[in-house]
């Protein structure tokens, strides 16, 4: 049985990361160099907004954070990013497309990727449905935390910001402070 709850709307980041920027990816990075990601994106016409380091910068294990426009620069461009040729020898992204299409309304979704594959993903709608090569990798943490399974507890105002919860609980990803951008 599904459980259905109403709150009151808080302001996070998966809701607009950035006040100047509505289509934004989120993106946290670890073995490799801010550069090498930063220089990644722009061969990908995509524009880097806000970073802070981590990566091979900061040490060993210790995730990074990029921002960038969703879509590329060119007009008609609108794409999805090919994460895949970013992250290749040991890097690791974990990436959060906030807005995936506002007109539609769609819900956020989260990928992971690993050496240039995609591990597993996720659409915020539809979390019970992984893909890649892990698809129910998050299962787990989805199901601590009530998101899915038969103890699932629906949210309609909250769900996307506990999914967010739960899955930089799992891969450990540092929480952002986005009040300042």
């Amino acid at each position: 049985m599904t459980h259905v709850t109403h709150r009151t709307y808080r302001t996070h980041w998966i809701h607009g990361p950035l006040a100047i920027h509505e289509e934004v990816n989120v993106v946290f990075f670890r073995g490799m160099s801010l550069d090498a990601l930063t220089r990644g994106l722009l061969s990908v016409r995509r524009i880097p907004l806000a970073y802070a380091k981590g990566g091979e910068d900061e040490g060993e294990g210790e995730w990074g954070l990029v921002m960038h426009d969703m879509f590329g620069w060119d007009d008609g461009d609108y794409d999805g990013t090919d994460y895949q040729q970013l992250c290749r020898d040991g890097g690791e992204l974990a990436v959060f497309t906030t807005e995936p299409c506002i007109a539609k309304a769609h819900g956020p979704h989260f990928e992971y990727f690993r050496d240039g594959r995609i591990v597993c993903g996720i659409n915020f709608e539809t979390p019970s449905y992984g893909v890649g090569s892990h698809p129910d990798l998050l299962a787990p943490a989805l199901t601590a935390a009530r998101l899915i399974g038969p103890h699932a507890e629906i949210d309609l105002h909250d769900d996307e910001e506990r999914m967010v919860r739960a899955i930089s609980a799992f891969f450990s990803l540092p929480d952002p402070d986005f009040s300042l951008t």
